[in-house]
């Protein structure tokens, strides 16, 4: 099989699933991922003859984004910040709206020495702190092992010291102190599933996504009440909300004490992320 009949079965098999503006950078991905074929390449030898292994390899993976898998589990990687991570099933890919979550903290840094990323997931935010925020110690935690494990693994690859702990933020009691806590936890309604892509349906862990309808800002409470006690003075807490619930975020924000809130949009121009600081 030559290159240019891989990419023309490519569009053929795919293009009633993927969209058309990401198709040809999907295979422009899979064929630099898998045979380490740049786009440059491609154009100068899309005769080029692959070998059995790199067929081998090139169909799985249209098997894979046929289920609807999404391409980033397909390559078991992802980029954010700039930065390279590995990732798997126990994990979520990481957003856009993260990097912005995270250039804002990085915009914003007042030299934070403590920080505290809950719910780590991949390590990327926790990560690209670590990297970004010069001198700062950042822990960040999960509940889970396997978690963790991508999350410790994706420190080695990008180079930083990241403390990463079994902890969970519903039951956790502790005495040490950060000047920043950030978190992207689960906040998306049970409700809201009907309205979401099989891509995310099927494959990326709920556990990280959903909530229970009635209790939308389970979470929120629980990382803003750890919050009052363990931030030290003048700390600040940035976090990921849902849209419609930035009210209700607000509002547990102000209840507890915190000044200086900051709702901020996405670049869908939604209100996606808030700080604010305590003390």
């Amino acid at each position: 099989m030559t290159l240019v009949k891989y990419r023309n079965d490519f569009f053929t098999i795919l293009k009633s699933i993927i969209e058309q503006n990401e198709i040809e950078q999907f295979f422009f991905w899979i064929i630099d991922h898998y045979c380490g074929i740049s786009r440059m390449d491609y154009i100068v030898n899309p005769d080029l003859k692959l070998s059995n292994d790199q067929k081998e390899n090139l169909m799985n993976a249209v098997s894979l984004l046929k289920t609807n898998m999404p391409i980033q589990y397909v390559l078991g990687e992802s980029e954010f910040m700039s930065l390279k991570f590995n990732l798997n099933s126990n994990v979520l890919i990481p957003r856009p709206e993260t990097e912005e979550l995270v250039s804002w903290v990085i915009k914003d840094d007042n030299h934070y020495k403590t920080i505290l990323d809950i719910g780590t997931g991949s390590g990327c935010i926790a990560i690209a702190l670590a990297k970004f925020i010069k001198n700062s110690r950042v822990t960040a935690w999960d509940i889970d092992e396997k978690i963790l494990s991508v999350a410790e693994k994706n420190a080695l690859k990008n180079k930083v010291t990241v403390l990463f702990e079994l902890k969970d933020i519903t039951t956790i009691k502790s005495n040490n102190k950060f000047d920043l806590i950030i978190s992207n936890p689960p906040y998306i309604c049970n409700s809201e599933k009907l309205g979401m892509q099989n891509n995310v349906l099927l494959f990326e862990p709920h556990l990280a996504l959903f909530v229970n309808d009635k209790d939308p800002l389970f979470f929120y409470l629980k990382i803003i009440d750890f919050a009052k006690s363990n931030l030290n003075d003048n700390g600040k807490i940035f976090l990921e909300i849902n849209e419609n619930q930035s009210i209700g975020v607000v509002k547990l924000l102000n209840n507890a004490g915190f000044y200086d809130i900051e709702l901020k949009k996405d670049f869908r121009l939604k209100n996606r992320m808030i700080k604010a600081s305590f003390k």
